[in-house]
Protein backbone atom coordinates (compact mmCIF):
# COMPACT_ATOMS: atom_id res chain seq x y z
CA UNK A 1 0.00 0.00 0.00
CA UNK A 2 1.26 3.31 -0.65
CA UNK A 3 0.54 6.48 1.30
CA UNK A 4 -0.48 9.42 -0.43
CA UNK A 5 0.82 12.00 0.16
CA UNK A 6 4.17 10.65 1.36
CA UNK A 7 5.01 11.48 4.78
CA UNK A 8 8.10 13.58 4.88
CA UNK A 9 9.47 12.18 7.76
CA UNK A 10 9.08 8.85 9.67
CA UNK A 11 5.68 8.28 11.64
CA UNK A 12 6.70 8.45 15.51
CA UNK A 13 5.79 5.29 17.19
CA UNK A 14 5.40 4.69 20.75
CA UNK A 15 5.58 1.53 22.80
CA UNK A 16 2.56 0.73 24.90
CA UNK A 17 2.96 -1.32 28.36
CA UNK A 18 5.70 -3.72 27.87
CA UNK A 19 4.00 -5.31 24.44
CA UNK A 20 5.93 -8.63 25.58
CA UNK A 21 9.50 -6.79 25.48
CA UNK A 22 12.10 -6.08 28.17
CA UNK A 23 12.36 -2.57 29.05
CA UNK A 24 15.94 -2.11 27.28
CA UNK A 25 14.06 -2.89 24.28
CA UNK A 26 11.10 -0.01 24.48
CA UNK A 27 13.68 3.27 23.74
CA UNK A 28 15.45 0.60 20.96
CA UNK A 29 12.57 0.50 18.77
CA UNK A 30 10.12 3.02 20.10
CA UNK A 31 10.07 6.84 19.95
CA UNK A 32 8.14 7.08 23.19
CA UNK A 33 6.22 4.68 25.55
CA UNK A 34 2.97 4.56 26.67
CA UNK A 35 2.42 3.23 30.15
CA UNK A 36 -0.27 2.33 32.89
CA UNK A 37 -0.54 4.84 35.83
CA UNK A 38 0.96 3.46 38.76
CA UNK A 39 1.67 4.92 41.96
CA UNK A 40 4.31 7.95 42.44
CA UNK A 41 7.30 5.63 43.83
CA UNK A 42 6.82 2.54 40.93
CA UNK A 43 6.11 5.13 38.08
CA UNK A 44 9.66 6.93 39.65
CA UNK A 45 11.11 4.08 39.40
CA UNK A 46 10.00 3.05 35.98
CA UNK A 47 10.31 6.55 34.21
CA UNK A 48 13.75 6.53 35.77
CA UNK A 49 15.08 3.26 33.58
CA UNK A 50 13.31 4.02 30.94
CA UNK A 51 15.16 7.60 30.50
CA UNK A 52 18.59 6.26 31.86
CA UNK A 53 18.16 3.67 28.89
CA UNK A 54 16.78 6.12 26.30
CA UNK A 55 19.65 8.12 26.88
CA UNK A 56 22.04 4.71 26.72
CA UNK A 57 20.44 4.08 23.38
CA UNK A 58 19.68 7.25 21.61
CA UNK A 59 21.60 10.27 23.77
CA UNK A 60 19.88 13.52 23.31
CA UNK A 61 16.97 12.20 21.77
CA UNK A 62 13.75 13.25 22.93
CA UNK A 63 11.97 9.99 23.47
CA UNK A 64 8.65 10.71 25.97
CA UNK A 65 6.81 8.60 28.68
CA UNK A 66 3.40 9.29 28.42
CA UNK A 67 0.84 7.52 30.88
CA UNK A 68 -2.90 7.09 30.84
CA UNK A 69 -5.04 8.39 34.01
CA UNK A 70 -8.94 7.28 34.04
CA UNK A 71 -10.62 10.37 36.36
CA UNK A 72 -13.92 10.69 37.61
CA UNK A 73 -14.07 14.47 37.74
CA UNK A 74 -16.66 15.67 40.50
CA UNK A 75 -18.12 18.73 40.26
CA UNK A 76 -16.68 20.05 43.57
CA UNK A 77 -13.23 21.68 42.43
CA UNK A 78 -12.39 21.08 45.51
CA UNK A 79 -13.02 17.17 46.01
CA UNK A 80 -10.29 15.28 47.78
CA UNK A 81 -8.80 12.11 45.50
CA UNK A 82 -10.75 8.88 45.91
CA UNK A 83 -9.05 5.77 43.99
CA UNK A 84 -10.66 4.63 41.56
CA UNK A 85 -9.31 1.77 39.24
CA UNK A 86 -6.55 3.16 37.45
CA UNK A 87 -6.85 6.56 38.72
CA UNK A 88 -9.55 8.66 40.98
CA UNK A 89 -12.43 10.42 41.52
CA UNK A 90 -11.48 13.97 42.36
CA UNK A 91 -11.79 17.73 41.81
CA UNK A 92 -9.75 19.97 39.58
CA UNK A 93 -7.88 21.52 41.86
CA UNK A 94 -6.70 18.41 43.65
CA UNK A 95 -6.16 16.58 40.00
CA UNK A 96 -3.76 19.90 39.54
CA UNK A 97 -1.94 18.75 42.10
CA UNK A 98 -1.61 15.22 41.38
CA UNK A 99 -0.84 16.22 37.50
CA UNK A 100 2.23 17.99 38.89
CA UNK A 101 3.53 15.31 40.66
CA UNK A 102 3.67 13.17 37.76
CA UNK A 103 4.71 16.11 35.73
CA UNK A 104 7.86 16.42 38.59
CA UNK A 105 8.57 12.82 37.62
CA UNK A 106 8.94 13.35 33.94
CA UNK A 107 5.79 12.29 32.74
CA UNK A 108 5.19 14.23 29.67
CA UNK A 109 2.33 13.52 27.98
CA UNK A 110 -1.47 12.41 30.00
CA UNK A 111 -4.48 10.52 28.56
CA UNK A 112 -7.08 11.06 30.95
CA UNK A 113 -9.29 8.17 30.65
CA UNK A 114 -13.08 9.27 31.20
CA UNK A 115 -14.44 5.56 31.47
CA UNK A 116 -15.86 5.97 35.03
CA UNK A 117 -16.87 9.61 34.61
CA UNK A 118 -20.30 10.08 36.31
CA UNK A 119 -20.52 13.48 34.46
CA UNK A 120 -21.26 13.95 30.57
CA UNK A 121 -17.72 13.64 28.29
CA UNK A 122 -18.32 17.68 26.90
CA UNK A 123 -18.42 19.24 30.52
CA UNK A 124 -15.59 17.62 31.80
CA UNK A 125 -13.59 18.32 28.88
CA UNK A 126 -14.67 21.88 28.77
CA UNK A 127 -13.90 22.23 32.73
CA UNK A 128 -10.35 20.74 32.10
CA UNK A 129 -9.46 22.71 28.87
CA UNK A 130 -10.50 26.01 31.42
CA UNK A 131 -9.15 25.26 33.97
CA UNK A 132 -6.59 22.39 34.20
CA UNK A 133 -4.54 22.77 30.61
CA UNK A 134 -3.56 26.39 31.12
CA UNK A 135 -0.95 25.26 33.78
CA UNK A 136 0.44 22.91 31.18
CA UNK A 137 1.72 24.79 28.28
CA UNK A 138 3.01 22.96 25.00
CA UNK A 139 6.61 22.37 24.73
CA UNK A 140 8.56 22.79 22.04
CA UNK A 141 10.17 19.90 20.29
CA UNK A 142 13.43 20.30 18.15
CA UNK A 143 12.85 18.91 14.71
Amino acid sequence: MRMIPKPFSSIPTMVTGFSNQSIEWIPQNGDGWIQYPRIIPQQTQLINEYLELSEIHAPGVFKPFTQTLFIDLSKNPDASPVPIPLGFRVGRKQLLEILYQFQSIGVKHLAFVLYFSKRPPEEVIQELGEFVRPYFPTHEIPV
